[in-house]
């Protein structure tokens, strides 16, 4: 039985910073159940053979495992039948702005009136309190403000602030969203009472500068987008360096690794040439230490440099794009590509889910339901509405649902 069985979560999110982290609770057992507006349930479904566009990426990595609901919240009715499902519910995750539930009625407050244990976990810009708190925010603007883009680029004096190659506020959101309702979920199971879990992206981002946060405010350090040949832990060499072939190979051979690294390159007089006997020599020398490895590391393609560095238990690793990623042999043997195939025949490659737990068999995924595809089964199995009721109230327009 998968970890979350029996905790039922109602999805009010959008974009990535909601689905990815209600994504993770599906994936972990949980029945998601996705609320989009009425007009959703008319989304036409693609052909088969149709290739994913670039938004119905979204759609396939970050709405799989879950049903999909179609409800108008601004109708009384459709907040009606809301409300009803939060009595028979555990979770309401949302990433509205601060605001948009008070208004439409769905609130923390007003909910735990009908459900005392009800969790809510708000995503937001920038939290429940604070000057900003009414203030939308993007992934990238959350970045700028949280001193990332700060220190991330290329190093060179004249490049733009560069963000993530993946929405990382947004994502590192989720995730703590995720465990929030974790927590929430087991200080429920000791008192019975519900919580209200206020994440901010703006918060998370501040959170994941990490060491640097001493280091800046209890050395008065300062930094600026690092070099990619420059690790945080100050080892020398790092980062990626061009071999034979074309490709890049990211090194990074802590001081324990150094003699082991310059016995595989062939240069064991290294390890007595005072210019790199240890770490601190080496970093006051980098300069000379990389242009002696960037003619050394053309020798050889980066795959039979990457083994003999494995060989020798040297920690290593080739720069591969994402195709060549979910096809590199760990990744298979963990199962990290999952080809889902929907009710039409359309068949996608997802990333699979990074939760393993010890005895456990994967769990299957299901490929992400069409909006109000399961509108009529919810309210049928959770508020025993019968059909003669469900066809009317989307004959008003109070719920959506696709044609059986």
């Amino acid at each position: 039985m998968a970890p979350l069985h029996g905790v039922r979560v109602l999805d009010l999110s959008t974009v990535v910073a909601g689905p990815y982290g209600s994504q993770m609770l599906a994936e972990l057992g949980a029945d998601v159940i996705r609320i989009e507006p009425v007009a959703a349930a008319g989304t036409p479904e693609p052909l088969a053979e149709a290739p994913i566009s670039e938004a119905e990426g979204f759609l396939w990595a970050l709405q799989k495992n879950k049903r999909a609901l179609c409800i108008d919240l601004k109708q009384p009715e459709g907040l009606a039948l809301f409300r009803d499902l939060a009595r028979k519910s555990d979770v309401v995750w949302e990433n509205f702005r601060p605001g948009v539930t008070e208004r439409l009625g769905i609130d923390y407050a007003r909910l735990r009136e009908v459900h005392p244990g009800i969790i809510v976990c708000s995503i937001s810009g920038f939290g429940a309190q604070g000057p900003w708190s009414r203030v939308g925010a993007y992934d990238i603007t959350v970045q700028a403000l949280a001193g990332v883009m700060s220190i991330t680029g290329s190093g060179a004096a004249d490049a733009e602030p560069c963000r993530w190659g993946v929405p990382i506020g947004d994502i590192a959101g989720a995730i703590y969203g995720v465990i929030g309702v974790l927590a929430a979920l087991e200080e429920r199971a000791r008192t019975a009472a519900g919580q209200h879990v206020d994440i901010a992206l703006l918060d998370v981002q501040l959170a994941l500068n990490c060491y640097r946060v001493p280091q800046v405010f209890g050395s008065n350090m300062t930094f600026a987008p690092a070099s990619p040949r420059r690790g945080g832990a100050g080892t020398v060499p790092y980062g990626p360096f061009r071999c034979g072939d074309g490709q890049w190979l990211s090194l990074a051979p802590s001081t324990n690794f150094w003699p082991a690294f310059c016995n595989v390159i062939g240069r064991p007089d290294l390890l007595d040439d005072a210019r790199f006997r240890t770490l601190a020599d080496r970093q006051r020398n980098q300069a000379a230490l990389d242009a002696l490895l960037e003619t050394l590391m053309l020798a050889r393609p980066a795959q039979a440099w990457e083994a003999a560095f494995i060989e020798a238990r040297i920690p290593v690793g080739r720069v591969l794009d994402i195709p060549a990623a979910f096809a590199h042999p760990q990744a298979q043997a963990r199962g990290m590509r999952v080809d889902l195939t929907n009710g039409a025949g359309r068949r996608v490659p997802v990333a699979g889910g990074a939760l393993r737990f010890e005895g456990e068999s994967p769990r299957s995924q299901c490929a992400p339901s069409l909006a109000g595809a399961d509108t009529f089964e919810v309210l049928t199995e959770l508020l025993q509405i019968g059909p003669q009721r469900l066809t009317d109230l989307r004959a008003r327009g109070i719920i959506g649902a696709r044609a059986s």
